[in-house]
């Protein structure tokens, strides 16, 4: 007899632990509404197929995969792919992904995974232990693409997701070149819970499989997704990566054999093993596995990164007022490597002679654009007739650019300028440290006044300006800078021209050498550089920017044309951000407006209703990994408005700039489109310039008969 209402009782599985009660959300708080998939169930459930076979299409409304997701930072973080599959031993479902998406100490400090629907976050079902002994990362020592998996037990049946089945070991065997398949995953954007791809089989063995797709695809966070026959419909294999080398779009996949082969030794009703004990085990090791020779993957391995989460105002609970522009919510997003979070960054500026050249531009906008300067006898360069449109003149104010994205509360910033004897005057050392590192901007606005009325003069010694940059960033001796030690170490680096010292102009070669030998030590030091190669002078030699770049993780941005360079620097993004969003939960609309910095800084209004009212940021990095953080607040028309923290009072000023724009009825949207056709424009300017640059490097290299070095 069922209770009142015609709700039925929950069903607790086998191999589910009856103690578990419901389900509770960290984020959302869902009940419980957990439908176990067994042989029992199917059976009980027979008599009512004829009545779900009428719903075919809600049926495949469900997805089938769903992100792993870590509680980490106070905030949810999500890494990769899992698929679900019924275990005979167990008689319950579990959870499959790969051993490279987290990391066992990870999971183990943290204790638990939720698995989510990658569109909707719903929470799906929850982990304590791995079902059996942890495969090798492809990328660890002794690892392989058919060795890399993690088989998760379920603490309660999942919800929401459909379970699919494993293909026989026969047809496994029997795969050939050409079988279509299905690959399911979580698209990068788009907000969609699964996504399906097409492709053929291009090769198969009981190693590994490769596969081509139909067409190009966005693939982070793809490592673990299932791949489907398509004359079965049964999973042959786990998403890998994909194949650097390859023409076509091409993945390497690890056969699903390895998971069967683990299974079939478990014991009947076996429960696993905690992640505290497995952290405690020795690393599993594979001979066979070690000689396996593994092909280039290029998917990104998203549990090197974290992301740092944070709402700072209003505070969870507050209770807000009427606004015309909503409510003002904001805070940071930080993408990485470590668990710092704070940012020293080095300007450094080309003060060469040949920056004193005009743009072509109205820089300082003073409505005059400065024109070649004929007739200077103190540089070889003519120089701009309005110093205020030279191409140092752009350099500063990109710099400007950069350092209004910055929060001074978590990131330092220092000026550096470098050129290099002339032969006709002594210039002193090849760079100069015209303001350390500090968080007073006021100081860094000072300094960069001052290098815009200094005359620009001397040579291109880049490598001497790298070592000090260097120098200064560690605080090491000469420096007089501060040091931070779990600070994250930036470098945005100008320059219109090619190194010509410590050399001198005739030895390309040695010149460009020192420029490596001194990114090198930046990337030793744990420094990334960004490289900006400006103007053709620049581009026509784009080795030493390019080299700088690649040699410490930085971005290589070619700048064909300088007037240009404070645009390039507003659509580029630094913060190892791909999209940060913010929207009510209440209403389900996103901030408007909302602004990102290159820091990962972050604000917007928010429309809100009388009442509770969910509001929701999401963050996910270049690399995939995810982030979400929900903030509940309470609007009361009448109440008293928040006052808004000193610190965030830049942003918020700039906001309601672009808020007033919007009650003025002037044509945001059409603005912002426009804004984005430039911006992406620009991107592929960028991409184009940035192609060329490379191929031009590869010639140098060549011609310089200097070998292609490996980093650390």
């Amino acid at each position: 007899m069922e209770p009142q209402g015609g709700a039925r009782r929950a069903t607790v599985p086998q191999g589910y632990h009856k103690s578990a009660g419901p389900l509770r959300d960290s984020a959302f708080s869902l009940p419980y509404r957990g439908r176990p998939v067994t042989r029992n169930l199917l059976l009980a459930l027979f008599p009512l197929a004829v009545f779900a076979s009428s719903m075919p299409e809600q049926a495949l409304a469900e997805p089938a995969v769903a992100r792993p997701t870590l509680s980490k930072h106070a905030a949810l973080q999500s890494s990769g792919t899992v698929f679900f599959t019924e275990v005979e031993q167990t008689g319950a479902v579990a959870a499959i992904g790969t051993a490279h998406s987290l990391r066992i100490p990870d999971i183990a400090r943290l204790g638990r995974v939720e698995f989510r629907l990658g569109g909707s976050w719903d929470l799906i079902s929850t982990s304590t232990r791995l079902l059996v002994a942890p495969g090798i990362p492809f990328d660890a020592p002794g690892g392989s693409v058919a060795g890399d998996f993690f088989i998760y037990a379920l603490d309660s049946a999942p919800n929401g997701v459909r379970v699919l089945e494993l293909e026989s070991a026969a047809k496994l065997a029997g795969l050939t070149k050409g079988d279509a398949v299905e690959i399911l995953g979580i698209p990068a954007k788009g907000g969609g819970n699964e996504v399906v791809l097409r492709g053929q089989i291009w090769e198969a063995s009981a190693e590994q499989i490769q596969l081509n797709l139909e067409a190009p695809f966005d693939l982070r966070g793809w490592g673990g997704a299932p791949v489907i026959a398509s004359a079965s419909g049964r999973v042959i294999g786990i998403v890998q990566g994909s194949i650097s080398s390859a023409s076509n779009p091409r993945l390497m996949v690890g056969p699903i054999g390895a998971v069967q082969n683990a299974l079939a030794g478990l014991r009947v009703r076996a429960a696993g093993q905690s992640f505290a004990k497995l952290a405690e085990a020795p690393a599993p090791r594979s001979d066979e596995s070690a000689r396996t020779q593994r092909q280039p993957l290029i998917l990104p391995l998203p549990d090197r990164t974290n992301i740092h989460l944070e709402i700072e105002f209003p505070g969870d609970g507050a209770v807000v007022s009427d606004s015309a522009c909503g409510t003002f919510v904001a805070g940071r997003a930080m993408a990485l490597s470590d668990r710092s979070k704070r940012f020293d960054v080095a300007l450094v500026l080309d003060t060469s002679g040949s920056t004193a050249e005009s743009t072509g531009v109205d820089i300082n906008g003073n409505g005059v654009i400065g024109a070649r300067q004929r007739g200077r006898i103190s540089s070889l360069f003519g120089g701009s007739t309005d110093k205020g449109d030279s191409v140092l003149a752009a350099e500063v104010a990109a710099a400007r650019q950069i350092l209004r994205d910055l929060d001074p509360r978590t990131t330092r910033v220092a000026v550096i300028t470098f050129a290099g004897g002339d032969g006709k005057r002594e210039t002193g050392p090849p760079a100069l440290t015209r303001e350390p590192l500090t968080s007073e901007y006021a100081r860094v606005e000072r300094a960069l006044d001052f290098i815009l009325r200094a005359e620009p003069h001397g040579q291109t010694h880049i490598s001497g300006a790298v070592d000090h940059a260097t120098t200064e960033l560690l605080g090491l001796y000469g420096s007089r800078s501060e040091k931070i030690v779990d600070s994250e170490k930036l470098v945005f680096f100008f320059t219109d021209g090619q190194p010509t010292l410590p050399f001198g102009p005739l030895a390309q070669s040695d010149n460009t050498r020192a420029v490596r030998q001194s990114a090198r030590r930046a990337h030793k030091a744990g420094i990334r550089i960004h490289s900006f190669a400006i103007g053709s002078e620049a581009l026509a030699g784009p080795i030493a920017s390019v080299e700088l770049a690649d040699m410490t993780g930085g971005s290589f941005i070619p700048v064909r044309h300088p007037g240009e360079l404070s645009a390039v620097v507003d659509a580029l993004n630094f913060a190892n951000l791909e999209d940060v969003m913010l929207r009510s939960e209440t209403t389900g609309n996103e901030a408007d407006p909302f602004r990102v910095t290159a820091d990962g800084s972050w604000g917007g209004f928010v429309k809100t209703v009388p009442g509770s009212n969910t509001i929701q940021i999401a963050a996910r990095s270049t690399d995939g990994v995810e982030a979400v953080e929900v903030l509940h607040i309470v609007h009361e028309p009448a109440a008293e408005p928040l006052p808004v923290p000193t610190d965030l009072g830049v942003r918020h000023n700039r906001l309601l700039e672009d808020c007033l724009r919007n009650l003025k009825h002037l044509r945001v949207s059409a603005e912002r489109e426009q804004a984005e056709r430039v911006r992406k424009e620009l991107l592929l300017e960028i991409g184009r310039e940035r192609a060329k640059a490379r191929k031009r490097a590869a010639e140098q290299r060549k011609q310089l008969e200097l070998e292609v070095e490996e980093t650390d």
